[in-house]
Formats: C-alpha cells, structure tokens, sequence
C-alpha cells in the first residue's frame, strides 16, 4: 500500500446498516442488541459479558443455533432510536441523558446495575412500562 498520489474514489456508501457474520450456535431476533465477539470477530446477542464490542440493533433475525461461526449473515443498524427494556427499577426523569449499557439482547441499564459496561447508547425518552428510547449512533462500533 502506498500514499495516494491522484484523485481516489472511495465508493462510499452509507454506513448506518452493515453485514455480519454470526457466531456459530447463536440465534439472533430481529430487534436484538448485537455486538462483535472480540477474539473472534463474529457477531452474537448483546449481553453484559466481557469481551464485547456493541454493533447495533439486528434488522432481521438470523438463526445460526446448528451451524458453525459465519454461516449465516445478519444486517445490523447502526443509528437512531430504539425502544428497549430498561433494568434496575422503575425509569425516573433522571435516566433522561445518561449512557446505557447492556444487559441482554433487549434490556439496558445504568452503569451501576451492570459489570461489564457494554455502552449501548443514550436515553433520549422515557416509555411507560419500564422501557427507555435509546440513541446507539455514538455507541455502534
């Protein structure tokens, strides 16, 4: 590889919905929080588990339960809002603005009720029934 010395195009294409692999004998649903397993580079749901880079929010499901890691491919976004579950009690005006981190594929939680700190996104509504409207732009790696 070299520096460029004329004009390059680079096929740029929008970025907010990218393709993965996943990881042998996982199964993802449409709607789940993903994220890339580290030492492998495939995706799996998105848990509060070290070891884990978030991805986004899955477009489709995909279901790899008796294959082996990148057998099946899943489409992930990776901006915008998404209503997900929020964990440690009920959601009070001040969970407005603060970073979220995951708890399962479709559960959020402040710093303090999870160990790993997988960062999912920010609070940007608070939803009736213990859910939470989270921004992931900033967080999907």
């Amino acid at each position: 590889m070299a520096a460029l010395t004329t004009n390059y195009d680079g096929e740029r294409k929008e970025g907010d919905l990218v393709a993965y692999r996943v990881l042998g004998a996982t199964k993802i649903y449409k709607g789940a929080l993903v994220a890339v397993v580290d030492a492998s580079g495939f995706l799996s749901k998105a848990s509060d588990a070290a070891g884990l880079t978030f991805a986004g929010v899955a477009l489709e499901g995909a279901d790899n339960a008796t294959g082996v890691s990148g057998d099946v491919g899943v489409r992930v976004e990776k901006t915008g809002t998404f209503i997900l579950d929020f964990s440690g009690g009920a959601v009070t005006q001040t969970a407005l603005g603060k970073k979220v981190y995951a708890v399962d594929d479709h559960t959020v939680g402040l710093a303090a009720t999870t160990a790993n700190d997988l960062y999912v996104g920010d609070v940007v509504a608070l939803i009736a029934g213990g859910k939470v409207r989270v921004r992931i732009d900033r967080a999907a790696g």
